[in-house]
């Protein structure tokens, strides 16, 4: 089955295996699905997706396969909670409890939704097991961008988590997306930036690290996952990543996810890198897959949860941005956060 990247054929796809709502605006629409709570797409006007979906979402659906596609909430660190083996890092896997999970549409308008779940998960490096609620409430904002078409939605993601928690735990979105020409991650930082190699040395033909920000490059060809840490941003607790593409002449994507309530130091970074265990963790992280599923990632995480008598409380607000246009047009936009930004060739 080939790639779905229209709204009348992923509405038709799903109708039956899922509750939907649709965020409509004068420039487009937004679906959000029940199951997994995700936001699977970004249609304007008659473009593509560029959010990566899985090339047959029903039957994810039916095996209950968490590989659907879109923005998602996961929960960090990585480490304890998605491997059965956490000390050697083996044995991952995605806990079906969380994602897909059984999250519950408890209210739908015209411009926004909020979904919730409670789901117990285990921590494999503690030996623990803990009790979360679990709630996602979209909403799509009013916004304009001269010369471009543009959809932005707020989103917050917020748990209470009980019992068991022994070494912390945080919010944490991923957001997965189409390759496309020039795919390219980009990341604003501060001069002399250092990035984390998570799963091991990423190669200099897929990485560039320039004075005002980091490129990396999204093409679903080969594994490899990029952290950005929060001393390296612009701004403490400021994060912002950004994902440019191009699937033709006039459709020219960047879509952004920026944060105020991401981790300002390492002390409140928990997800640590596989490959260097105590070395530096990333506050902004991106993943770019091999080709039996082809997609990239755009990965925010966002401050510890905190204790409050016998619970550890969090919520995280960020915003989503998709422009959409000509390269000129969207090539501007970008070049006022980064004058000259380093883009991989398609």
């Amino acid at each position: 089955m080939s790639a779905i990247v229209n709204k009348e054929q992923l509405i038709d796809v799903l109708k039956d295996v899922s509750k939907i709502v649709e965020l409509k605006s004068d420039t487009g629409s937004v679906i959000i699905s029940e199951y997994g709570a995700r936001i699977l797409g970004v249609f304007i006007g008659k473009l593509q997706n560029p959010f990566w979906i899985a090339n047959n979402p029903r039957e994810a659906i039916v095996n209950r396969d968490w590989r659907i596609g879109g923005n998602r909430l996961w929960i960090s660190p990585e480490r304890n909670f998605f491997y059965k083996k956490p000390d050697s890092f083996e044995d991952w896997f995605c806990p079906v409890q969380l994602d897909p999970g059984d999250w519950k549409i408890t209210h739908s308008d015209a411009k926004s939704v909020i979904l919730e779940e409670d789901v117990e998960l285990e921590d494999f490096k503690n030996k623990t097991k803990i009790g979360f609620s679990l709630s996602r409430r979209v909403s799509l904002q009013e916004t304009s961008v001269k010369g471009l078409s543009c959809i932005r939605l707020r989103v917050r993601d917020a748990l209470i988590a009980r019992n068991g928690v022994k070494e912390g735990v945080n919010l944490w979105s991923i957001t997965q997306v189409r390759p496309g020409k020039a795919g390219t991650v980009i990341v604003p930082v501060n001069p002399r930036a250092k990035p984390v190699h998570y799963f091991g040395a990423i190669p200099k033909n897929r990485l560039k690290v320039s004075r005002d920000h980091v490129s990396f490059k999204i093409d679903g060809m080969a594994v490899y996952k990029l952290g950005v840490m929060p001393e390296d941003m612009l701004n403490p607790g400021c994060s912002s990543i950004m994902y440019y593409a191009e699937y033709g002449k006039n459709e020219v994507f960047l879509i952004s996810m920026r944060t105020l309530m991401a981790p300002e130091s390492q002390d409140e970074c928990l997800d640590v890198a596989k490959a260097d265990p105590q070395g530096p963790k990333g506050c902004v992280q991106s993943y770019n897959s091999g080709p039996d599923l082809c997609f990239g990632e755009l990965e925010l995480h966002f401050k510890p949860a905190v204790k409050v008598k016998n619970n550890w409380i969090s919520y995280a607000d960020y915003d989503i941005e998709v422009l959409a246009g000509n390269r000129g047009g969207v090539l501007k936009i970008l070049r006022k956060y980064i004058p000259k930004p380093f883009l991989f060739k398609g």
